[in-house]
């Protein structure tokens, strides 16, 4: 919703420079639900920017009022706003997503001409990029998990404070095969909304495209690996992030092919917006733009109303000198063992405090656990199906090859030697060193040994391989 403000007292600019055309955009960016059962309030996440996309400050609470609504219709209006937070995003933190495209055009010049230079990639670009999004993030609360997609969905980290091990693992992001370079952007979008299941506040996907869902099912002539005949519609990410709270920004990457019909739509449902870059420099400045923004948000608590509905629509309106907006959006209520109800029953203080002394007792058996062993996880092969998932490093030699015998067994890999690599645990300074017999990589540079560090990534012919260490501070 735009906002015409020719005079306006928002801004000290404004105050100097009274007759210019002022316009504020206003979104609902994230409704969260989460505590509705439990105390009945709704959090409201409200984007308020200018027309260069930054964030409009100092606007005080009586300028936002909320009304909801169990039709989207009648709406009933909430009489106060219970608690109000400027800058929620820098004040509370922030946790995102980072999905980046890896498909086979990802790895052509920016206007889309095929190169074997890295340094003019696409996908050299948008690394480039997230590193510098991760260096201009100096909240310690902020968090951020890293994946990307092409014919699979691939995760890296979920959401880490560990900046740095968000960094490395870019690394981890390797030109695809011919298979995996299709483009399914509707299910990637879709699998991603899960990974911020149980995470409360400000949650976004900021995924990056440089062209059309490109489904492996209909251009492959055969089944997807993982999903079979069935091609993923744009309206089951939107569906899926919604039903999480999640947002999505979308960023349409590159020249010289067209971007995806559906991607504005499941942006714009999802409360998030859809931004053009066309090189390093204006894709760094997108990413700055979207944490700014996010950063930037006006959170409103209110306590809901006791209307039963599965869905519930929230209006969300802004009054300010020269004129007023409104934009409504709609989140899923809680209900409890499926039955809404018209008013709270002192019946549900019974399996609530049944749940707080459980998860209470979840908690003190968690705090007792002592870190558990190093351990390697798989995170995708190009050729070959590991035996192990994961495998702890519980002694003193850990094997990876493509022998049965081995610890961990990559079957099928014709790059792998049946004692492809070997990680040594030292218990004097409790350290673990890889040692091949083969060619590896560890986070993209060949090596014969090296000491590892949590969140190291190893290329063990062709198989992506995750150390980590939670007695050195790995996930």
């Amino acid at each position: 919703m735009t906002l015409k403000h020719p005079r306006t007292n928002l801004t000290a600019f404004l105050l100097f420079f009274p007759g210019i055309a002022f316009s504020l955009n206003i979104s609902l960016a994230q409704i969260d639900a989460s505590r509705l059962l439990v105390t009945q309030n709704v959090q409201v996440y409200v984007s308020v920017t200018n027309d260069q996309g930054l964030p409009v400050e100092g606007l005080e609470s009586g300028a936002f009022s909320i009304a909801e609504s169990a039709d989207g219709v009648s709406f009933q209006q909430i009489p106060r706003i219970s608690a109000f937070t400027p800058n929620a995003g820098a004040v509370t933190g922030m946790t995102f997503l980072l999905l980046i495209d890896d498909s086979g055009s990802m790895y052509d010049t920016l206007d889309g001409r095929a190169t074997t230079d890295p340094r003019l990639m696409r996908i050299t670009h948008a690394k480039d990029a997230v590193r510098t999004l991760l260096d201009g993030m100096t909240n310690p609360d902020d968090k951020v998990g890293l994946g990307y997609f092409n014919t699979s969905y691939h995760l890296l980290s979920r959401p880490t404070t560990d900046r740095n091990r968000i960094a490395s693992l870019l690394d981890g992001i390797q030109r695809p095969t011919p298979d995996q370079a299709y483009t399914e952007l509707y299910a990637s979008l879709t699998q991603a909304a899960q990974e911020f299941a149980g995470i409360q506040g400000r949650k976004a996907i900021i995924v990056l495209s440089d062209g059309e869902n490109y489904p492996y099912a209909l251009h492959a002539g055969k089944p997807h690996p993982v999903f079979g005949s069935r091609v993923f519609i744009y309206k089951e990410p939107i569906t899926a992030n919604q039903e999480e709270g999640n947002t999505i920004y979308a960023v349409n990457f590159g020249t010289g092919s067209a971007p995806d019909r559906n991607l504005r739509d499941i942006a714009l449902q999802t409360g998030g917006k859809i931004f053009d870059a066309k090189n390093r420099d204006e894709l760094a400045g997108v990413y700055d733009t979207i944490r700014r923004q996010v950063a930037g948000e006006y959170l409103l608590t209110y306590r809901a109303t006791l209307t039963p509905a599965e869905k519930k629509y929230v209006r969300a309106s802004i009054a300010a000198p020269g004129g007023e907006a409104t934009v409504t959006r709609f989140y899923f209520a809680s209900t409890v063992f499926g039955l809404p109800m018209s008013r709270l029953s002192l019946l549900l203080v019974i399996p609530f405090v049944m749940a707080c002394l459980l998860l209470w007792g979840l908690t003190l058996l968690r705090l007792e656990r002592k870190a558990g062993p190093a351990r390697l996880e798989v995170l995708q092969t190009q050729v070959g199906h590991p035996v192990t998932r994961v495998v702890p490093l519980t002694t003193a030699k850990t094997v990876i090859g493509g022998s049965p015998k081995a610890d961990m067994t990559i079957a099928g890999a014709p790059q792998i030697r049946e004692q492809h690599a070997t990680i040594i645990f030292d218990p004097r300074d409790k350290s673990y060193t890889v040692v091949g017999t083969g060619d590896i990589l560890v986070n993209n540079q060949p090596v014969k040994t090296r000491t590892l560090e949590p969140g190291d990534v190893l290329d063990v012919g062709g198989a992506m391989i995750v150390f980590d260490d939670e007695k050195k501070g790995g996930k």
